[in-house]
């Protein structure tokens, strides 16, 4: 329900509270009195954990209602989940685990639906029907009064929105007469302004919302933050003959209890129209990329990458069949670069082909994120799965430069190599077990914070300016380039020599970072105890 932040004098206002202001208790002075006073103001707005969400599902969304299929509006998919899924999901993410969802028309099949949904199986739902959902959606707010008696957080089931506004706006302190209201005052950024709720705020206060408003500086995004005293307001509203939302924020303006928070430019979008739908879907996957992506990844392997998750998402492939399917074929591969020693047509092929599978290799986590389906299992398998593309198909380019020469040389000199690759990624393996991670990203972006100041000499800088040759990316695309140049000696030696850097760079400073993580400290005094 509610759980008090981590804040630490959120606890001590609460007992000094209770002393200053309990009954008989007699003031010798007027610095007392004020500080009681302040105490009391701050125990009514104390600093708290919002973990329920009231979300709203109950209109006909006539608009985009049978988008795509006969489908109620919470139903309709985007990027293969539906909206009101999306939207339970994604508050999850920000760390509510409390439902309360107002449903109306159609309500059966929506209920029935997400009833049946294995992602929400074990998520606390409590559905509320409302039969006079066609009054607007502030009777259906109301109609959640009694399953909401601390303050929550208010979401409609067709916006989008990113999970980290919800993550600080339930941390944010809210008085027991207040809501707060995020809005977005990037305004040459919102997607259809004619359709958009403006709002005039000032000092963080509404004084005006609506629609047809001609002045204004912010819009509502539909995300709130509220105290249940927003129930009155609706009601108030409601006997004025104003039955939406806007009607019980108004009310709420009018007695200065309507704050605002600016979501600082926070991507959120209101799917009420088949555009913004096929405009909600292209920021979407227009947003799959990541900080980590190298300089292939980031302007070639995801331009198809995407294309490719943009079918599987509608189908029900899995990001760890997807991760176990990347593997296959980069088996497949490594066997055509070994026919390659022989056949340029086989070794073009072959690198083609490994070069697809990084392609491939990124929709594994792109479909887990469209569809919330990222875990640390498949954080796993897709890690293992990796490494071990990689280790076949490096013994492959070690036993196809053996046939192309004939000399024993090669494959021993790249045995050795590869053996350190092992051991080096055995090593990542044991940091990420110990940082909690399954992606091997973790030991990547901790290879300079893990590694302290005095030990990063010159070969640490060396070392970092060459991590991008560690991308499956770069190196991928580097294989496929020598393969088609018919180069399998090139692919030989940029896998040995690339080996030797990269264990160097892991045996040089995987201890530290180890040490760091507490995996290799030593108790000085039982040594001293032991040397006694």
């Amino acid at each position: 329900m509610l759980q008090k932040s981590t804040v630490l004098f959120a606890p001590n206002i609460t007992k000094q509270c209770s002393i200053l202001t309990g009954p008989g208790r007699d003031y010798n002075g007027l610095l007392d009195a004020v500080f009681c006073k302040l105490l009391g103001i701050l125990r009514k707005v104390v600093e708290v954990m919002v973990n329920k969400a009231v979300i709203i599902a109950a209109g006909m969304g006539s608009r985009l209602r049978g988008y795509g299929a006969d489908l109620p509006k919470p139903l309709v998919p985007l990027a293969g989940v539906p909206l009101l899924k999306r939207t339970i999901l994604s508050a999850m993410r920000a760390g509510i685990s409390e439902f309360v969802v107002v449903v109306g028309y159609r309500c059966q099949e929506i209920m029935h639906a997400l009833a049946g949904d294995p992602q929400l199986s074990d998520v606390a739902i409590d559905w509320v029907q409302n039969k006079e959902w066609a009054r607007g959606n502030g009777v259906s707010v109301l109609s959640a009064r009694e399953y909401v008696d601390e303050p929550f957080i208010l979401l409609m089931s067709d916006h989008l929105f990113d999970p980290e506004i919800l993550v600080k706006l339930r941390r944010m302190p809210v008085g027991r007469d207040e809501a707060v209201l995020c809005v977005d005052t990037g305004l040459d950024g919102i997607f259809d302004m004619e359709d958009a709720t403006k709002v005039m705020t000032q000092n963080h206060r509404v004084v005006k919302i609506g629609k047809e408003l001609a002045d204004f500086n912010a819009v509502d995004t539909g995300i709130f933050l509220c105290s249940p005293f927003l129930f009155g307001a609706l009601e108030q509203s409601i006997a004025e003959g104003e039955g939406s939302l806007s009607g019980g924020i108004r009310v709420l303006a009018e007695r200065g209890s309507m704050r605002t928070a600016d979501i600082d430019g926070a991507f959120w979008l209101d799917v009420d129209t088949p555009e913004a739908h096929v405009h909600a879907e292209q920021e979407l996957f227009r947003r799959l990329g990541k900080p980590t992506d190298g300089f292939v990844s980031r302007y070639f392997n995801r331009k198809i990458s995407t294309r490719i998750s943009r079918l599987l998402v509608h189908t029900p492939v899995t990001p760890n069949q997807l991760s176990i399917a990347t593997m296959l074929l980069s088996f497949l591969s490594a066997w055509l670069v070994f026919k390659g020693s022989t056949s340029y047509l086989h070794l073009a092929l072959g690198g083609l082909l490994f070069q697809f599978a990084s392609i491939v290799d990124g929709c594994d986590g792109e479909i887990a994120k469209l569809k919330f389906m990222g875990s640390r299992l498949g954080e796993w398998v897709d890690t293992l799965a990796d490494n071990m593309s990689y280790l076949v198909f490096f013994m492959a380019v070690l036993a196809g430069m053996y046939a192309y020469t004939g000399e024993a040389f090669y494959p021993l000199l790249g045995g050795v190599m590869v053996f350190l690759d092992v051991l080096g990624v055995l090593m990542i393996f044991l940091y990420m077990k110990l940082v909690g991670s399954g992606s091997i990203v973790s030991f990547n972006m901790a290879f300079s914070s893990d590694v302290p100041e005095s030990e990063r000499g010159w070969f640490h800088r060396f070392c970092m300016s060459l991590k991008f040759v560690s991308r499956r990316d770069f190196f991928a695309a580097f294989f496929c380039t020598l393969a088609v140049a018919n180069s399998i000696a090139g692919m030989y030696w940029f896998l040995v020599i690339g080996s030797a850097l990269l264990t160097a760079g892991i045996f040089g400073f995987g201890g530290q970072m180890l040490r760091a993580r507490g995996a290799l400290n030593v108790d000085e005094a039982k040594l001293g105890e032991k040397a006694d």
